[in-house]
């Protein structure tokens, strides 16, 4: 052990105790969703919680709702331009720039959520998803594992496609696109729309979430039929973005913890809920709202109109045809185990 003569101790002691301690990293991060809201805010407020603890303050996280910094759909915008340091918000939602984004978000007849989640971890998705967005100077990480969404509230049964054709009905991305193929009238309204949308009868069915999202619109007192499992989201992941300067600024410590305790936010994403989509179905069934299941007459034309719209989409598309030849693999390799779950 090399031991420093007692002045130089001293010295060394003094400057130690008088250094200044690290300065915290401050970061904002806006949800997209109001935090009260079931899974997809509610994570934000869990991922906020839990960077500040975790990282012993070495960062300050700060989480705002809904609207309180920008407005939800242009969250990306504003990570990407800097004026806002990260968010939580859905792919989905940047969709109409980037269409091979909506399938990290939740793909049509496609994975249930654990495979969805082992394609981003240990297929490659979440590779390509960081590829396209780190084009663009926005570093992205899947924080926010949803499972299946319902198939929708509906003031008619289905039970064929041709029940579908004329009605108006609020649904977006490659699933609006294979119902208009079917003969739907897709209708885009945003979320806080829909219930008087219903009611008025200015559509006659939407989709939006899983149950324990959708009873808090009030959607129950509005829906004859409420149709479960969806087709059209079997599984989902909503992502926090982070503008790419602010994360590479931080240390190599402080980002592995944000990428580790976005994966803790996935298994309570998922867990949270199990029990809140039981008693939400419930108390929906007490309404007087008729449950229903979609029906094979039903499922086998929407999947070959979602069939045309790859078709469509890979080739005109390079980054979507990427994405989904990826899928498609991770699929095929683990078919043998997954299609006995």
């Amino acid at each position: 052990m090399i031991r420093l003569p007692r002045p130089l101790a001293a010295l060394a002691l003094t400057a130690t105790l008088a250094a200044p301690a690290a300065a915290d990293t401050k970061l904002d991060i806006q949800s997209a969703w109001p935090l009260t809201m079931p899974a997809s805010g509610a994570n934000a407020a869990y991922l906020g919680e839990k960077l500040t603890s975790a990282s012993g303050g070495s960062l300050d996280v700060t989480i705002y709702g809904a609207g309180k910094l920008v407005p939800s759909l242009q969250i990306f915008d504003a990570v990407q331009q800097g004026s806002l340091d990260a968010g939580i918000t859905s792919p989905l939602y940047v969709a109409g720039r980037f269409p091979a984004v909506q399938l990290f978000g939740g793909i049509p007849f496609g994975p249930d959520a654990i495979t969805h989640t082992g394609w981003l971890y240990d297929g490659g998705g979440a590779e390509i998803w960081s590829e396209i967005y780190a084009a663009q100077g926005v570093k992205t990480i899947p924080c926010g594992l949803m499972d299946s969404e319902a198939g929708g509230w509906y003031n008619f049964e289905i039970n064929s496609v041709e029940d579908l054709k004329g009605k108006k009905i609020r649904f977006a991305g490659l699933a609006g696109e294979a119902m208009a193929k079917v003969g739907a009238s897709i209708v885009l309204l945003p979320g806080g729309e829909i219930y008087p949308g219903m009611e008025k009868g200015i559509i006659d069915g939407t989709e939006l979430s899983m149950p324990a999202i959708d009873i808090t619109l009030g959607l129950q007192d509005v829906g004859k039929y409420y149709y479960l499992p969806g087709w059209h989201q079997p599984a989902a992941m909503n992502e926090l973005i982070i503008n790419m300067a602010k994360w590479e600024s931080l240390e190599e410590s402080q980002q592995v913890l944000i990428e580790e305790t976005c994966k803790a936010v996935n298994l309570q994403s998922v867990m949270s809920t199990l029990t809140l989509n039981g008693d939400a179905i419930a108390e929906i069934e007490a309404a007087g709202v008729e449950i229903r299941s979609f029906t094979p007459e039903v499922l086998e034309p929407l999947r070959a109109a979602f069939d045309e719209v790859i078709a469509e989409q890979t080739a005109k598309d390079a980054d979507f045809k990427r994405v989904w030849d990826s899928l498609t693999a991770y699929r095929e390799k683990t078919a043998a185990w997954a299609g006995t779950r």
